[in-house]
């Protein structure tokens, strides 16, 4: 005879399957094409089963998108070391951003910002859950990144915005021809500019960058001396980022 517990996981575990369904839908489908019988099939389950958990479906739509932020969060946060040393943890939360910005989670993420554009019941659900969502993102950022967090909050909050603003940018874009030399020479770019902000605002240990084994990442500032130089790189590779993102010509550097 199953126990009350394992009854009770049973329930979760169908519970979480038909949301991580709904997400996949999302996916596919954007919210509008996102039903009953198209979760149905990708479940496996019956319509009646579904809606047992679920009997309306705004209801399970709406619980799908807070699983879904709920998820991205987990996925990142779980992946940072806040024992790291600072490079460290900077070049794998850049990283993790970037292996993220091409998940499935991600992809039913911008649908759903999509579809929000024209759907304002959507708009409105998704503003609640962006509240909470930046709450416990600023609460989980602090933790994972506390050299970069005892800088304040506003230049945490600047530095995470800008990182989320350019990775969402560069995984939409879509280039001519080699685009993994492309994304990892900007990646790289990203790394050098934001490290040269937070060693403006006082955060230590982001100098001594390890080499990366990738031919494909392009670090001219490598063999060159001292931080004006540097600099000069960076601001280099910022224009030149833009200039591709903007679809124009890179300039000559």
């Amino acid at each position: 005879m199953q126990t009350p517990e394992a009854a009770d996981q049973g329930r979760e575990a169908t519970r979480t399957a038909i949301l991580d369904a709904v997400v996949r839908c999302f996916a596919a489908q954007g919210w509008a094409g996102t039903n009953m019988s198209l979760v149905a099939r990708e479940t496996r389950m019956t319509r009646g089963k579904i809606q047992y958990y679920f009997p309306v479906l705004e209801d399970l739509k709406l619980a799908a998108m807070e699983n879904l932020y709920a998820s991205l969060r987990q996925s990142y946060f779980t992946g940072i070391r806040a024992d790291a040393p600072t490079r460290e943890s900077f070049d794998e939360g850049i990283d993790l951003l970037w292996q993220l910005a091409r998940d499935p989670l991600h992809v039913a993420m911008a649908e759903l910002e999509a579809s929000a554009r024209t759907d304002e019941v959507l708009r409105r659900a998704l503003a609640e859950i962006h509240v909470v969502d930046e709450e416990l993102r600023n609460a989980q950022t602090r933790a994972a990144f506390p050299a970069f967090a005892a800088v304040g909050q506003h230049e945490l909050n600047l530095g995470r915005f800008f990182v989320t603003i350019f990775i969402n940018g560069l995984a939409s874009y879509s280039f001519p021809e080699e685009p993994d030399v492309w994304q990892a020479r900007l990646i790289a770019m990203l790394k050098e500019c934001l490290s040269e902000f937070w060693a403006r605002r006082g955060v230590s240990g982001l100098s001594d960058e390890a080499d990366s084994t990738d031919p494909t990442v392009v670090h001219a500032a490598r063999d060159i001396d001292g931080i004006d130089a540097r600099r000069r790189e960076a601001i280099g590779l910022l224009r030149e980022a833009l200039a591709v993102l903007n679809g124009d010509p890179a300039p000559a550097r």
